[in-house]
């Protein structure tokens, strides 16, 4: 009889076992922190920096997109519209400014006083 070629039935070789899940390490890691948990921690680390640097920059392009409408919108105005805007934004200064001198002659009458009192303390 001739040498007949191997069936690859009968020369089949049982799978090793199926493992799910990581594997065991078989020296455990010093500190009790497994390397599993520090590759979560820096994959969670990787993926907060990424969110904060995208909500950073969106914020940034926002503004920046925002800035150019109100330039461009200033630029298309008519006469008519830039006084009207610079009227505006004057009547808003001035209502800014009422609170600041009260403020001031309230220190300077106050300044006053203690001149006086220190005057009357030195004679």
């Amino acid at each position: 009889m001739a040498s007949e070629p191997p069936n690859p039935l009968t020369q089949h070789r049982p799978p090793g076992p199926i493992r799910r899940g990581p594997v065991p390490s078989a020296v455990p890691s010093p500190g009790g922190i497994s390397g599993v948990t520090v590759k979560r921690l820096v994959w969670t680390g990787a993926f907060a920096a990424v969110t904060i640097v995208g909500a950073i920059y969106g914020a940034g392009l926002k503004t920046q997109s925002e800035f150019k409408q109100e330039k461009r919108k200033i630029v298309e105005a008519t006469p008519e519209e830039r006084i009207r805007d610079l009227e505006a934004r004057r009547a808003a200064l001035v209502a800014q400014k009422l609170p600041f001198e009260r403020k001031l002659a309230q220190l300077r009458a106050r300044m006053k006083a203690q001149e006086g009192a220190g005057d009357g303390e030195n004679k």
